[in-house]
């Protein structure tokens, strides 16, 4: 009997215990409010433009909830683009939605294409663009960074891809690892960060481009720097350069 109530009690005490545990730091800001610039630089090194991440909205917490990134591009301060990036917190993961947000990109254009068209012949047009855009689809499965990565982890893959009428583009993520821990200083900072390297594959239609992004991120913040490299080649460097 006494060994029966003490298993009792243990199996009460998982819940608690598990509960109890704590997780890791995740790779993004804490909550609304904080903004995040960076610098998106050529292969020489030139800024080319301006990029402004600015958490709008936070909900739930790093085990199941959710956020909203406005995230604008600029050049010689102006503003060119602007996207509400969705993104879902899973168990600690930071997943970016990114068949959510392309799916609203298609949605914004058609909205802003039936604004600008008016009468005559364009509305034969409109109809024709409404219908390719009704049967176009986009559908994959988004993977993020885990609050528990590790050197020498290995991340899952992912992939989205777009079908519209008989094009249909595809992003492939490969051969995603934790390659090492790093001190980044950059103007906004000195960050512990983790590298991520992965391959991206573009298909669409005959083409298929390659490139290979290597990444840093820093717990509480995010990306701090990343790299990408084509055949060898240096094409291009994103970097945090403030905090706010």
């Amino acid at each position: 009997m006494r060994r029966f109530i003490v298993l009792v009690s243990f199996l009460l005490l998982l819940p608690a215990m598990a509960g109890g545990q704590s997780l890791p730091e995740p790779f993004f800001p804490s909550g609304a409010g904080t903004v995040l610039v960076y610098e998106i630089r050529n292969a020489d090194g030139m800024t080319q433009v301006l990029k402004s991440d600015s958490v709008a909205v936070f909900s739930g917490d790093f085990m199941h909830g959710q956020a909203t990134v406005i995230s604008s591009l600029f050049s010689d301060d102006t503003l060119y683009v602007r996207n509400e990036v969705p993104v879902v917190f899973d168990r600690g993961e930071v997943i970016i939605d990114m068949v959510s947000l392309m799916e609203k990109a298609m949605q914004d254009g058609m909205k802003e294409a039936m604004n600008e068209t008016v009468g005559g012949e364009e509305d034969e047009e409109l109809k024709s663009m409404k219908k390719v855009l009704e049967k176009m689809t986009v559908k994959g499965e988004c993977r993020g960074i885990p609050a528990d990565m590790e050197v020498g982890m290995e991340l899952p893959d992912y992939w989205i891809e777009v079908k519209v009428m008989f094009f249909s583009p595809k992003m492939e993520y490969r051969d995603r690892r934790v390659t090492g821990r790093e001190t980044v200083t950059t103007p906004a900072g000195t960050f512990d960060c983790f590298v991520v390297e992965e391959t991206m594959t573009s298909k669409a239609m005959m083409s298929t481009e390659k490139t290979r992004q290597v990444s840093w991120y820093a717990r509480g913040v995010g990306l701090v720097k990343q790299q990408t490299w084509e055949k060898k080649q240096l094409t291009g460097t994103t970097l945090l350069t403030a905090v706010r």
